[in-house]
Formats: structure tokens, sequence, C-alpha cells
């Protein structure tokens, strides 16, 4: 019997294999974003996961036809910039995303659809990232285009991915990509089918968690 949850913005299904489903699905909107509301939606969801032994492993998705999670929102932002609250909003999603990254089961993101800025970084919170195929689908950190960085993780475990050079061009140009351009830089790790992408994802939580590279060091000499 699948279990259910409903916390505003997100969705939580465990099946009786012990998978269970995060699917973004804002109410009455098309489109998934980031604000105060999707974060405490997914810090309450990740408080019952952490607690639930039979959870086996996470699959992070959207229940959106053609978008993943379109990013922060930014009247979110504009206006939480002008009442002094933006940095604690910044921190918040921060503990939230780092939450995720420290689960001790397996995570994938199915992305299908739009995945951008802190839709993209909430993947990269993730062990492994598997892209639809479908046109729709297109990934990147556009934040620099606006005349921000990405703050949630996006610009300290790309580079650990991918690489600083690659994980640079990436963020500095804020170009989406199709999935096939995703895949050939690293942004995520398989590309298959719409109709495939919970299969694919449920494979990749068979590999279990994924270590991450450690960041560069660096050797500074003092003359």
């Amino acid at each position: 019997m699948t279990a259910t949850a409903t916390a505003a913005m997100i969705r939580r299904e465990t099946g009786d294999d012990g998978i269970c489903i995060l699917s973004f699905d804002r109410p009455e909107s098309g489109a998934n974003i980031f604000d105060a509301a999707t974060i405490d939606s997914l810090r309450e969801h990740l408080d019952a996961i952490e607690t639930d032994a039979s959870i086996r492993g996470v699959i992070v998705t959207s229940a959106k036809k053609s978008i993943f999670i379109a990013g922060a929102d930014l009247q979110t932002l504009l206006r939480q910039a002008q009442t002094g609250e933006l940095r604690a909003f910044i921190a918040e999603g921060k503990r939230v995303f780092n939450r995720l990254a420290a689960l001790k089961v397996p995570t994938v993101a199915a992305i299908h659809g739009a995945c951008a800025g802190g839709g993209y970084e909430i993947t990269l919170a993730c062990d492994y990232r598997v892209a639809s195929s479908d046109p729709a689908t297109r990934i990147g950190l556009p934040e620099t285009t606006l005349g921000l960085l990405p703050a949630w993780g996006g610009a300290t475990r790309l580079p650990r991915m991918i690489g600083l050079e690659a994980a640079s061009k990436v963020i500095l140009k804020g170009k989406l990509h199709t999935a096939d351009e995703a895949l050939k830089i690293g942004l995520v790790d398989e590309v298959v089918a719409p109709d495939q992408l919970l299969d694919a994802a449920r494979r990749k939580l068979a590999q279990g968690k994924r270590e991450i590279p450690s960041p560069p060091h660096i050797e500074t000499q003092v003359k």
C-alpha cells in the first residue's frame, strides 16, 4: 500500500518497496517555484523522511507537464530584499538543501521540463540526476543573467561534480541547456524518454549513495 502525505507545495508518496517520491506540485499554478512556503514544505517532508526507517531511497520530481522547478520566485526575492529578510531566506534554503544532501538513503532527481536556478540546485543536492529527453527540458543556472549568483549550493556543488573550469562556464554564461547538452557537460547522469524517467530514477537508486569528490586543495606559499 502506498502512503501519501501532502505539505502545501509538495506531495510525498512511499510505496511498499520503500521508495519515497517527492512530487513538487504548486497548487493552482502551471509552474513550480521556490518561495518560503515551498521551502517550509520541503523541510516538513525531510523531517518525516529522516525518521522513517522504512524508506530506502528518495526520488525528487515534478507533477507539472513542462516544468520541473523554475527557480526562486523573483517577487519573493524582491520583497525580501526590500524588507531585509533576503539573507535569512537564502540561509534557510541552504540549510534545507544540505539536509537533503545529507540523507542516509540514496536520492535521485527525475527532471522533466524547465529546471533552472534553485530548481537545478536542488538536483545538485541529490546523488544522481536523470533528465527527460523532452524538448521542454532545459537545465541550467541562469542567475547571472539577472545579476545574481547561485546561492543554494550551485556555486560549490557543481565545481565538485564537473570541475571548476566547466562549472565556471555554466554559471557565468547562465545558459539553459537541452537534456543532451546537459548530459555532455555533466549536469545530468542520464537522459531517457519521458515515459522511462521514474524507472531510470529507480535504477539509479539501486546504485546506492554517491561519493562526491572533495573540493580541490589549493596550496599557497608565503614568501
